[in-house]
């Protein structure tokens, strides 16, 4: 099983978990799903914000040809184990996710290459353009179903949603999930 996966049934787990604590069943809470797209919000994304994208499909050592820029940065600024940073965006994180003491060590380096820092379309999406990307998880969710999945109700803030069994179609990195995935977030 891939980092990515693993990374992806984690945060799948931790969403079913959080999704059943939260007193009500899917099918009660979950919310319509509309037929029509949610009206354009303006981007969130800074003026000249130009961080390297890499494409929903992207294979690990695409991801990491993506990020040897930035890695390259890091070292060249000082941070003793940009290698970290980098297992984390191939397993579906971000360098945010690294504990606050090896970020506060290097804190100048990290905001000097933090323009050449990757994200993957969706991570760029939900930064800039959340109802865009509440539009995509929307269908996401609709091919994932109609593939027959057992989906948790997406969330309203963001549309991410979960899986609460594991059936024949197998778990989030299965392939026909992913299609769905690469359908949904064509760009």
């Amino acid at each position: 099983m891939s980092h990515r996966t693993r990374f992806a049934v984690v945060t799948v787990s931790l969403a079913v978990l959080l999704a059943g604590c939260s007193g009500g069943s899917a099918e009660q809470d979950a919310p319509p799903v509309a037929t029509l797209q949610s009206a354009a919000a303006s981007s969130g994304a800074p003026a000249g914000d130009q961080r390297p994208v890499y494409p929903v499909d992207a294979t690990d050592e695409q991801v990491k040809e993506f990020a040897k820029p930035w890695t390259d940065c890091l070292k060249k600024k000082g941070v003793k184990k940009p290698e970290l940073a980098l297992g984390l965006i191939q397993k579906g994180g971000t360098a945010n996710d690294l504990s606050d003491l090896d970020r506060q060590n290097d804190a100048a380096a990290w905001k000097a290459c933090e323009s050449q820092q990757p994200e993957s379309f969706e991570e760029r999406q939900l930064r800039t353009s959340p109802t865009e990307f509440r539009d995509n998880q929307r269908e996401w969710y609709r091919c994932a179903q109609a593939a027959g999945y057992k989906l948790t109700a997406p969330d309203p803030e963001t549309g991410q949603f979960g899986i609460t069994e594991v059936g024949p179609n197998g778990d989030f990195g299965s392939e026909k999930m992913q299609d769905c995935r690469r359908q949904a977030f064509a760009d």
